[in-house]
C-alpha cells in the first residue's frame, strides 16, 4: 500500500543550505551537493505519494515538476515532523542522504503494518527517516536536535511510552567535508550504481 512520504526540504538558495559544509568546501560546491541528493530523496521516495515539505520558498523547478508542495510549519524540527504527522504523513525522510533508496522506504512503509514507529538510523546519532502509525507527540519534545543524543532519546521515550519501534539499517548524511570526500569515493568506485539496485 502506498504511503505518503513527506520529503523535509529548504529553499536551495546560496547560503542558505549546508552551511557548515559550505564554509569547508565553497558555497556553490555544498549547493550542488545539496540539489543532487535532494533529487536522491525525491527518487527514493517516488514509488509512494510523496510530498515535499520545504522551508522557505519554492524553488520554480518544483513547481513545475508538479511536486506536491506543502510550507514546514513553525517550531524547531520536532514541531516540524510533528506537524507533518498530525496532517496525515506516514513518512518524513530528510534531504541530505547519498545512500537512501527506494527500497530502504519501501522497507519502511512495510514495516509499517506491524510497528508503531519506524527509525532509520544515521552514523552521527540522529535519524534519516520516521514512520508513524498515528502521530505520537511524545517522540518529538524534548528531544536535542542536532545532536548525537536524537536517536538514543527517541528510542528512550519510546520505551517509556510502549511504543513498538522497528529500526532500519543506518545509513550516513553529508554534513562536513569529510562526508562529502566519502561521497565521492563512492561515486567514483561505482559502488553508488549498485547500492540503487539493493
Amino acid at each position: 500500500m502506498k504511503k505518503r512520504v513527506a520529503v523535509f526540504a529548504r529553499e536551495p538558495r546560496p547560503g542558505h543550505v549546508k552551511t557548515r559544509l559550505a564554509s569547508q568546501i565553497g558555497v556553490d560546491r555544498a549547493l550542488d551537493c545539496y540539489i543532487e541528493t535532494l533529487e536522491i530523496a525525491i527518487e527514493a521516495a517516488s514509488n509512494h505519494r510523496f510530498e515535499l515539505w520545504y522551508e522557505g520558498h519554492p524553488c520554480p523547478s518544483w513547481i513545475e515538476r508538479c511536486l506536491s508542495l506543502k510550507q514546514q510549519s513553525d517550531g524547531d524540527l520536532g514541531a516540524r515532523m510533528f506537524a507533518a504527522f498530525s496532517d496525515g504523513v506516514d513518512l518524513v525522510i530528510g534531504s541530505d542522504i547519498p545512500l537512501i533508496t527506494s527500497h530502504y522506504v519501501d522497507q519502511a512503509a512495510d514495516l509499517l503494518s506491524t510497528a508503531d514507529v519506524v527509525l532509520g538510523p544515521t552514523e552521527d546519532g540522529g535519524y534519516c527517516l520516521i514512520g508513524m502509525r498515528q502521530p505520537l507527540p511524545a517522540l518529538f519534545q524534548g528531544i536535542p536536535w542536532s545532536s548525537s543524543q536524537v536517536l538514543t532519546q527517541t528510542l528512550a521515550k519510546a520505551h517509556r511510552e510502549h511504543i513498538r519501534v522497528e529500526l532500519l539499517p543506518h545509513l550516513w548524511d553529508i554534513d562536513d567535508e569529510t562526508d562529502y570526500h566519502r561521497w565521492n569515493s563512492i561515486r567514483a568506485s561505482g559502488e553508488l550504481q549498485k547500492s540503487r539496485t539493493i
